[in-house]
């Protein structure tokens, strides 16, 4: 169940693909603390669905909003968000191998 909105809509689509990738770059950091990938995953999706819930969005939304982003980037030819991918790619995804 999601509270009502403590961070409005209209804000979290003002903010900027610079601004998302900070964030992301900042916890992918954090996850790399966490020795098996498997746990850095689950952990990431709890700390996307309980602080989504908590600001009274859902997780999905959030997600369909980053989608947007990245598509801008690409109509846009910036690498923002690509680079995060990128970084979690080598930095997560990576321990796979």
């Amino acid at each position: 169940m999601h509270a009502e909105p403590r961070l409005r809509r209209h804000v979290l689509y003002s903010r900027s693909a610079e601004a998302a990738s900070q964030g992301a770059f900042a916890v992918i950091n954090g996850m790399q603390g966490i020795e098996h990938p498997a746990d850095q995953l689950i952990g990431l999706a709890c700390a996307l669905k309980y602080t989504a819930d908590a600001c009274g969005h859902a997780p999905l939304d959030l997600i369909e909003l980053v989608e947007r982003m990245e598509a801008d980037c690409r109509f846009r030819e910036v690498n923002t968000l690509s680079a995060v991918a990128k970084y979690a790619d080598i930095e997560i995804a990576g321990k796979l191998q």
